[in-house]
């Protein structure tokens, strides 16, 4: 059995202006026919200079391609700069910035100046265990699925060997933001004491369980009689696409409800500004509804509590494809798994009813004497 003994090699450029093409060369000691060894020369082609814009990238796939581990001397700023400017325009506007958000609060903050090929599973684990002493498990997983995200790209682009996000578990941590599943009472009630168009708005998410981002993206021209198509949301102040394919769906609007949103006058969007923009969601949170609800002693995680109540009055009802369609899911999993609340009310009526069957037919209780 003979080995090859790698050389770090170099790199070169061949061909014509705006088509040059890196190429590698390094030698290697391979088996003599005769026994011992023969040390060879050997040329590949690396990529373009359009790919490979430096030579130190050159080099760093050089060595990737000769089963060498690479040797990058880049920090994590420096790639999660490339990562933006190559990876971002790729991904959807509104997961690309909630990627951002994760790397550039979190992250970066602690690995900017670090290399990345020091960073490994310790290095990670240790991070998001730190973090868990202040965020829920939701927060330390969008932290990181946006660090692996970075972290595998490096590892297409050779300049680390391997992702050491793999296989990392999370810590124990919080729990996400509890949901309140609220009575028909409360909801009127919290819209009782807004203003417009907030009350209506209130209504709207409490009827349709549409996403506050869907809600406040909503024109008059959506509409065909009282069926509204749903086929935008705004994120972050600006217009976009919906979340998923199957967000875009078509809802029929019960006449009261779409009587009273006419009233809310003439405008592109329905559910707008004073200035004629659509509305923010957190400055309305902000600014209207949760001084109501503090008021009212209504505890309210926010705008997604009132989908989570339509969720879990409508399963109690009506079958899970129906409801899952409705709230424009992928699948029924997860109108199964994160939107339907179960409450101490829900285990008397089976709980009733076994005992009806059953202690009408049991001898009757002997007295504690007889025990």
């Amino acid at each position: 059995m003979g080995y090859r003994r790698y050389q770090r090699g170099s790199v070169f450029k061949r061909g014509s202006t705006g088509a040059k093409v890196w190429y590698g060369m390094w030698r290697e000691d391979v088996p003599g026919p005769e026994g011992g060894f023969i040390r060879r020369q050997r040329k590949l082609r690396l990529g373009p200079v359009s790919e490979l814009s430096t030579k130190a990238m050159a080099l760093e796939r050089l060595s990737a391609l000769i089963n060498q581990k690479p040797t990058s001397k880049l920090s994590f700023a420096e790639l999660l700069e490339r990562w933006k400017a190559a990876v971002m325009p790729t991904i959807k506007e509104s997961s690309a910035n909630h990627y951002v958000y994760n790397l550039d609060r979190y992250v970066a903050p602690i690995f900017a100046h670090r290399e990345i090929s020091a960073i490994g599973r310790y290095e990670i684990e240790s991070f998001l265990a730190d973090k868990a002493k202040m965020f829920c498990r939701s927060t330390l997983r969008g932290m990181r699925a946006s660090l692996s995200l970075v972290l595998s790209w490096a590892v297409a682009c050779a300049w680390i060997d391997k992702n050491p996000c793999s296989g990392v578990k999370l810590p124990l941590a919080g729990s996400k933001v509890k949901r309140t599943v609220l009575t028909a009472e409360q909801v009127v009630e919290i819209a009782s004491e807004l203003e417009e168009p907030y009350a209506t708005l209130i209504l709207f998410l409490a009827v349709t369980g549409v996403r506050i981002g869907e809600a406040v993206g909503i024109k008059w021209a959506d509409f065909e009689g009282n069926t509204l198509h749903i086929q935008r949301r705004i994120y972050e102040r600006k217009e976009g696409t919906n979340k998923t394919k199957g967000s875009e769906r078509s809802l029929p609007i019960p006449t009261p409800l779409l009587e009273r949103m006419k009233k809310l006058g003439d405008g592109n969007w329905i559910f707008r500004s004073c200035t004629g923009t659509p509305l923010d969601p957190k400055n309305a949170a902000h600014r209207h509804i949760r001084p109501v609800t503090k008021r009212l002693g209504i505890k309210l995680g926010g705008w997604h509590d009132f989908r989570h109540t339509l969720t879990t009055q409508l399963l109690k009802r009506y079958p899970t494809k129906v409801v899952s369609e409705l709230l424009g899911h992928s699948n029924v999993q997860t109108t199964l798994a994160v939107y339907h609340h179960v409450d101490l009310n829900d285990f008397r009526a089976p709980l009733d009813e076994i005992a009806s069957k059953l202690l009408p037919d049991v001898t009757k209780l002997k007295s504690p004497a007889a025990w």
